[in-house]
């Protein structure tokens, strides 16, 4: 399987290898985010919460914080439903394998584009086709902690954390450009339970943060609930990266 990067990673590892020296990585931190990725990997079907925010650079008033949630529900290989709510809008997001319908609540449109056979290869494609983020999709990718080193960041292990009610290991990383930290739940399934990107290189150093919660594995999921039908008095459009900027 190719190499699959997400945007919000790729601009966070994707820097420069002239650091002067060799970079210094962790075995543990690599333990713990391999640990975790595997486990992500076993799963046939599983659903979560994404609490995302970030900073866009506004001229009057400087840095502004955005948020919004994710409802992520995916059955492997080929099935994903996704619910949004905030700054970017009510709309959802399906496929089943073989299609991948976009629906704006807002403005009571939906758009439909085929997509490839997998979750990983549809989210990828979409992404990079239309702008659509899938927040959390990186830790499935197979290559996840294989590619962070390949990039030349340094990686350590900060030991235990908390965030909210669990124990979490910290990770933190770092490359000419961005910083970057993961928290891992210190459990038997090692589940995400937040990320931070610092954008180094731009202005005022903006900042993407999720947090994954309400994690449920291997739940039932029918087939039918990935199917999309288009609500009385929508109107069909066109998907686009204009679209799915618009349609918010």
């Amino acid at each position: 399987m190719k190499k699959i990067f997400l945007p919000l990673l790729c601009i966070a590892f994707a820097s420069s290898f002239s650091y002067g020296k060799s970079p210094r990585v962790d075995s543990l931190a690599v333990y713990i985010l391999q640990k975790s990725n595997i486990n992500l990997l076993n799963l046939q079907s599983c659903i979560y919460t994404a609490e995302v925010s970030y900073d866009v650079w506004g001229e009057e008033v400087g840095m502004i914080k955005h948020s919004y949630t994710d409802k992520i529900y995916m059955k492997f290989p080929n099935k994903l439903f996704l619910n949004s709510l905030g700054d970017k809008g009510h709309r959802s997001i399906l496929y089943n394998g073989k299609n991948l319908s976009y629906y704006s609540f807002v403005n009571n449109s939906y758009a439909e584009t085929s997509a490839p056979a997998t979750v990983l290869e549809t989210m990828d494609t979409i992404n990079k086709t239309f702008g659509i983020e899938f927040p959390g999709a990186d830790f499935f990718y197979p290559s996840f902690e294989e590619d962070i080193l390949n990039t030349g960041s340094n990686l350590t292990y900060l030991g235990i954390t908390r965030i909210g009610d669990k124990d979490c290991f910290h990770i933190a990383g770092k490359n000419e450009n961005t910083s970057f930290q993961f928290w891992i739940a210190n459990d038997e399934l090692f589940l995400p339970v937040k990320m931070c990107i610092t954008y180094l290189s731009e202005k005022d150093q903006p900042q993407y943060e999720a947090i994954y919660d309400n994690w449920e594995i291997n739940p039932v999921c029918v087939d039918s609930m990935f199917e999309f039908t288009p609500p009385p008095g929508a109107t069909k459009v066109k998907l686009s990266p204009t679209v799915v900027s618009k349609n918010k």
